[in-house]
């Protein structure tokens, strides 16, 4: 199937697209990149099958011609197309891992879609990953208070809106920390972790932090 250049005010968008892209973010991968991949269009109406974003996204920049390669299907099969292009993206998942090891090869995050607070957010995800098997080794080695402590604030960051502000230590370390914590939130009423450690910054530098 080959892709040709169309004039854009030959092609129509499809009426009544259920997905709602980013063009802004298209038409910066656009400026940045050209256009890597062509759009479908259905060579009976000339209806936009996939693409539809990319090509709002064109014309926001000026562009007269798009890359596309044409199907020829009914009403029918063009909608179904539509529903499962949409579809197929709702359903991916990430490879956090994976993600994490590309963004780090990079010199930089510009034009990638990522900023400091995605990459950041991915770093949280691999995190919350592992919690479950750091819950289950502490509650193997008799350390089920500990466990819960964590499981609880696990939740805690499943249902609010939180950023995870994140601090790499050696098992021990870790533990040892975990208890200090604890034994400082006892003595002054913190209601998690979190909160102890901003109590603890505030006392050192004297400085209430913000709402």
């Amino acid at each position: 199937m080959n892709a040709e250049k169309v004039p854009l005010d030959q092609l129509h968008q499809y009426p009544n697209n259920p997905r709602r892209g980013n063009i802004k973010l298209i038409a910066e991968s656009l400026s940045e990149y050209g256009q890597y991949k062509p759009i479908t269009v259905n060579k009976a109406t000339n209806e936009i099958l996939v693409g539809n974003h990319t090509y709002a996204a064109a014309k926001e920049l000026g562009w007269t011609e798009i890359e596309a390669t044409f199907i020829e299907v009914d009403a029918e099969t063009a909608a179904k197309i539509v529903l499962i292009d949409n579809r197929a993206t709702d359903l991916s998942e990430y490879d956090n891992n994976a993600l994490l090891e590309l963004l780090e090869r990079l010199n930089d995050l510009e034009h990638t879609g990522y900023g400091d607070d995605e990459f950041d957010d991915v770093l949280a995800r691999i995190e919350e990953e592992k919690t479950p098997t750091v819950i289950d080794g502490l509650a193997k080695t008799g350390q089920a208070e500990i466990a819960s402590q964590i499981e609880g604030l696990a939740d805690r960051y499943k249902a609010v809106d939180t950023k995870v502000f994140m601090v790499e230590l050696e098992n021990t370390l870790y533990i040892w920390t975990i208890e200090q914590l604890g034994r400082y939130r006892a003595k002054t009423g913190a209601m998690s972790n979190s909160d102890a450690l901003v109590k603890l910054l505030e006392e050192n530098y004297g400085e209430k932090a913000p709402q």
